[in-house]
C-alpha cells in the first residue's frame, strides 16, 4: 500500500499581507524599482568602468542603483520608503514647541490676588484724584 503525501499551502490569517506577484516572484512595484535601478546603475557602471576601472564601476553601480532598489524593497508598518521619508521631513520641519504645559494653581491664585490688590490700589488712587479735582 502506497503512502500518499499530502501537500498543504499555508495561508496567512491576515489576508492583507498577501501581495500579488507580477514577475519573477516580485510585485509590480519591485519590478519597476529594479528597472529604474538598472536604468541608472548600468550606464554608470560602464562609464566609470571605462574611465576609472572595475572597482569604481562597481561602486558607481551600487550608488546609482541602490536607492531605487531599496525604495522597492523597504516597507515598515505598512508604509513604503517615500511615505516614511515624507513623514520624517514633515516632522523635522515643524517647529519644536511644547504643546502641553501644566500651570501651578497656587501661582495662578497668587497672581489673581496680586492683581486684585493692585486694582484696588489703583481704584483708590483714582477716587482720591477725583476728590482733589472737585
Amino acid at each position: 500500500m502506497a503512502k500518499h503525501e499530502q501537500h498543504f499551502v499555508k495561508i496567512p490569517k491576515d489576508l492583507s499581507l498577501i501581495r500579488q506577484k507580477f514577475m519573477f516572484g516580485l510585485t509590480k512595484r519591485q519590478v519597476i524599482c529594479f528597472g529604474i535601478g538598472a536604468a541608472i546603475g548600468f550606464p554608470a557602471f560602464y562609464i566609470f568602468n571605462s574611465l576609472l576601472g572595475l572597482q569604481a564601476g562597481c561602486f558607481a553601480l551600487g550608488i546609482g542603483a541602490g536607492p531605487a532598489i531599496f525604495c522597492g524593497l523597504y516597507k515598515k508598518n505598512g508604509m513604503h520608503l517615500e511615505v516614511v521619508a515624507k513623514l520624517m521631513v514633515a516632522f523635522f520641519r515643524k517647529p519644536k514647541e511644547r504643546t502641553y504645559q501644566s500651570e501651578n494653581t497656587f501661582e495662578i491664585l497668587e497672581r489673581q490676588i496680586e492683581y486684585n490688590s493692585l486694582k484696588r490700589m489703583l481704584d483708590e488712587s483714582n477716587a482720591e484724584a477725583n476728590k482733589r479735582r472737585r
